[in-house]
């Protein structure tokens, strides 16, 4: 037969060992079962065959007086090639296992999740028979709220994603959070029109075990899997679990800082790290938004310790919310001070960009804060004599800075005399007043969006020139107090 090389080998065992080698061209041309005699001995031949192609011959030698007839002589041989057959076969499974796995493994180290998925499916089309594969799995947040997503192929072909391309049943089953995955498999049933499901389910952790996906096949018409498809197919529920488990990880430690869309184009390109979130000197755009009259309204009006958390919370969570669409990134959240920068972690926008960002997210700001004192959790608020003193204080800077995610915890920050700055003009502004920065206004003022009033100079400790800034309001505010 041939070697893993494809080159011809003779193997030989006993007494005939020189009359195969002699013999080796003759018997490599034989195409059906036959039989023979050399002096002294009986033999019997047969092709190996792979598919439709012969790569061999297989045959014994008997000795002449103790040979088996002509009709058992080819049983016994079919037995023996059953065996060997078995053996190799044994032996063919393992490496292709081990180039299956390997192949796995390989596609789910893609850094998209979906893009990673899809070159795993392909993998398994080479020896999976499933006509559908179903995938759902949570998106956990770092608020604990956890969103449902999901993928379906059919024919090894992405077909519907819960970020693309909608399937309706799947969008309405999704929307029970904790009870599309705990559904048992008559529920699913209904939901894919299929009978013949086969489920898995998706845990991360070994003693607090929680159900964060689950991974449904659906087979081919009238095939069952074989064994080895179920190994295959516990691999690569496996490999995909732990890839769920450091998808959820990587997402939530980047959500510190970034909204979910610049999360998906970030870890959709290999090395992003390295690209976008080393340190670098470079002009930002900075918010520092501070709660005027904080102290007072923690001490008689907010009081416990739980009332101010959940206070907080509600506050920063709605202004991230809503300036994170704007392009802004979260630096930190000191106490009652919330501070933004602008730039990170693509660096792609102008700065006239820049600038109209942070205009608009400080405007945001004012609106959200005066949208959490009028919740009717806060009535208490509305009616304390000092309310008007109540709002939010803005500081804003376009400025250069060293910036990227630093320290050991890899927090994005930046670092700059021009950090210093902005926090000292957001100390110096009044409830609901946003100041900027000379540089800032220079950049906004021909856009003629914002009322500037200014300069105003303020003294800066251990700083030669004082602080020139500028008031910044909309143009119908400023019209509106024209007219009073």
């Amino acid at each position: 037969t041939e070697d893993e090389s494809l080159n011809h080998r003779v193997f030989c065992y006993g007494r005939g060992d020189g009359d195969i080698k002699r013999k080796t061209p003759q018997l490599l041309k034989i195409d059906h079962s036959s039989t023979f005699t050399t002096p002294g001995l009986f033999w019997v031949v047969q092709p190996i065959e792979m598919g439709k192609t012969v790569i061999g011959a297989i045959g014994l030698a008997f000795e002449t007086e103790a040979a088996p007839t002509k009709e058992v002589a080819p049983e016994i041989l079919n037995t023996v090639s059953e065996l060997l057959d078995n053996f190799f076969f044994g032996i063919h499974i393992n490496r292709l296992k081990h180039s299956l796995i390997m192949g796995i493994q390989s596609a789910l180290k893609s850094h998209s999740i979906v893009d990673s998925i899809d070159g795993a499916v392909y993998v398994l089309k080479k020896e999976i028979p499933f006509r559908k594969m179903i995938l759902l799995y949570s998106d956990h947040e770092l608020t604990g709220v956890s969103k449902i997503n999901y993928l379906v192929y059919e024919d090894y072909a992405r077909v519907y994603d819960s970020g693309e391309t909608r399937h309706p049943g799947l969008d309405e089953f999704v929307k029970d959070t904790d009870g599309c995955l705990s559904a048992n498999t008559d529920e699913l049933k209904k939901v894919l029109g299929d009978n013949d499901l086969m489920v898995s389910y998706l845990l991360d952790g070994l003693i607090d075990e929680d159900l964060i996906g689950k991974v449904i096949f659906v087979p081919e018409k009238d095939v069952s899997f074989s064994i080895f498809c179920r190994e295959i197919i516990q691999v690569f529920t496996e490999t995909l679990r732990q890839r769920l488990v450091d998808f959820n990880r990587e997402r939530n430690s980047l959500r510190k800082f970034f909204s979910d869309k610049v999360i998906a184009r970030l870890t959709s390109e290999p090395g992003y790290h390295k690209l976008y979130l080393e340190p670098r000197d470079t002009d930002i755009g900075i918010i520092f938004a501070d709660i005027s009259g904080f102290t007072k309204m923690s001490e008689q009006i907010l009081v416990s310790p739980e009332r101010i958390t959940r206070f907080v919370d509600t506050w920063s969570n709605e202004i991230i919310k809503r300036v994170f669409p704007l392009g802004a990134c979260l630096d930190k959240l000191v106490g009652d001070c919330i501070i933004l920068l602008f730039g990170p972690p693509f660096y792609s926008d102008t700065p006239e960009e820049i600038a109209t960002k942070v205009i608009k997210s400080a405007e945001i700001i004012i609106e959200v804060t005066r949208t959490v004192f009028m919740m009717p959790e806060y009535s208490d608020i509305r009616k304390h004599p000092d309310y008007a003193k109540f709002g939010v204080a803005i500081g804003a800077n376009y400025c250069p800075a060293v910036v990227g995610l630093i320290g050991p915890n890899d927090d994005l920050t930046a670092f700059s005399s021009g950090m210093n700055i902005t926090a000292r003009l957001q100390g110096l502004a009044k409830a609901d007043q946003l100041l900027v920065t000379e540089r800032l206004q220079e950049l906004i003022r021909p856009m003629n969006m914002w009322q500037l009033v200014g300069p105003q100079a303020m003294p800066v400790k251990n700083v030669e020139k004082p602080l020139v800034y500028y008031h910044v309001t909309s143009l119908e505010k400023a019209d509106q107090a024209g007219q009073k």
